[in-house]
């Protein structure tokens, strides 16, 4: 009975600060958007043990805390009680937050290289977020020419007066649009598709575009300076859920190393057949698909079938070695071990980045790893490697529709997951 009147306090108490903070009810932030109980808390009801379930699994699904005495969590209660939690979890997805919240924190991890939530939001997040509300097949998020902006309209009729600004430049050279959103938003009622990746210069449409990869936010977190192998890094990284430390082979061909890779480091040649040729070995064959796109002047650029020059820098160290011509590129990430982890189906040659795109999206590592991030967020723990078996049961089922809030669905039920409160 304390306990109960302790929770009563607290939100309500919470639900005044933000009442009358100074943000103000119109301008709520995602993060506070969802807090306030939907029903009055009853201090002298009874917390069953469906309530406690159906309030844990759209904790997990959602990322947001609300009143145990929540209408939705009631109605999940009915549900859970009468033995259909896959009704009880689909009222958790269906809701705002489980997008504006659980989503976007996922995705936000995956659009830079801090993998941090505390990012700004971005074209990566935006189309993510976008991708899944719409229900498109995730593999389009790797291969598809499309992304996903406010619109003026949605606002509107969302209530909205201020709107970020949708102009060419705010979109195509900053990330103007996509901060000014996060102030007031509900990703969910106000993104809309549009198809078209566009690209700096004349700011055309990208005409080798891939998804997620080819948004605006991975690209200056990756093509911006270096040599383009940090786009093959963290398509792994980020899609297929495995660092390179994990990947590397020495037995793997060397034949496609760049010019720039010392082959007598340190004046002999074990240095190079233990440790560089194990990393580069595989990810200069794969690189390759990138030999025409950079991150110049704040904007995606992209070279009209000239391989950049940063493919060809520090040639001088081992002018023997591979010199790019186009963007053909090959995948050696096919010794044993990586053979299964990563489930390659389909070519293993292509050229260009879409292509690569499609390689990466068809694979059962991709399946894999989105549900591995799933389990993650909504469990709050990662998947054990004892419970390797269980990712690849659920991933198969989740290639059944290819739809993620499917496969958040078929997570927050599995017995291998306990959502947490905290």
């Amino acid at each position: 009975m304390l306990a109960r009147r302790k929770v009563t306090f607290f939100y309500l108490i919470l639900g005044l600060l933000v009442l009358y903070s100074p943000i103000g009810l119109a301008q709520t932030p995602a993060s506070l958007y969802f807090i306030f109980p939907a029903t009055t808390p009853n201090p002298n009801g009874e917390i069953t043990i469906a309530r406690k379930r159906a309030y844990d699994i759209f904790v997990g699904v959602t990322g947001t805390k609300v009143s145990i005495d929540d209408n939705r969590v009631v109605q999940m209660e009915t549900l859970v009680a009468a033995g259909n939690e896959k009704k009880a979890v689909a009222l958790a997805t269906s809701d705002r937050a489980f997008y504006n919240v659980r989503l976007v924190n996922m995705a936000k991890k995956m659009s830079t290289r801090e993998e941090s939530a505390q990012v700004p939001l971005n074209d990566f997040v935006a189309t993510f977020v976008g991708a899944v509300r719409d229900g498109v097949d995730a593999r389009q998020l790797l291969t598809g020419n499309f992304f996903y902006r406010g619109d003026p309209e949605k606002m509107i009729a969302a209530g909205l007066t201020k709107f970020p600004d949708i102009s060419d430049g705010a979109i195509r050279i900053s990330n103007a649009h996509y901060s000014q959103l996060e102030v007031r938003y509900s990703l969910y009622d106000v993104l809309v598709r549009e198809d078209g990746q566009r690209v700096g210069g004349e700011g055309g449409i990208n005409p080798d575009a891939a998804g997620l990869i080819t948004t605006r936010a991975f690209m200056q977190a990756h093509a911006d300076a270096g040599t383009n192998r940090r786009l093959v890094e963290y398509t792994f990284r980020e899609f297929l859920c495995t660092p390179i430390q994990e990947w590397k082979d020495a037995t793997r061909p060397d034949n496609m190393i760049g010019r720039d890779v010392d082959r007598f480091a340190g004046g002999g040649n074990t240095r190079y057949q233990t440790t560089c040729k194990a990393c580069h070995g595989q990810m200069d064959g794969l690189r390759q698909a990138f030999a025409y796109v950079d991150f110049p002047n704040n904007s995606i650029g992209v070279s009209a079938g000239v391989p950049l020059k940063k493919f060809s820098s520090n040639a001088q160290i081992f002018p023997q070695g591979f010199v790019t011509k186009d963007n053909k590129w090959v995948n050696y990430v096919t010794g044993p071990l990586n053979k299964d982890r990563f489930g390659w189906r389909g070519p293993l040659t292509g050229a260009g980045i879409n292509e690569f795109g499609q390689m990466i999206a068809n694979s059962k590592g991709f399946s894999r790893c989105m549900t591995k991030r799933l389990f993650t967020e909504i469990c709050k723990r990662e998947p054990s490697v004892n419970e390797e078996p269980v990712v690849r049961s659920i991933a198969s089922d989740f290639e059944a529709t290819y739809k993620i809030k499917d496969l958040a669905e078929i997570i927050a039920i599995h017995p291998s997951c306990i959502p947490r409160r905290n």
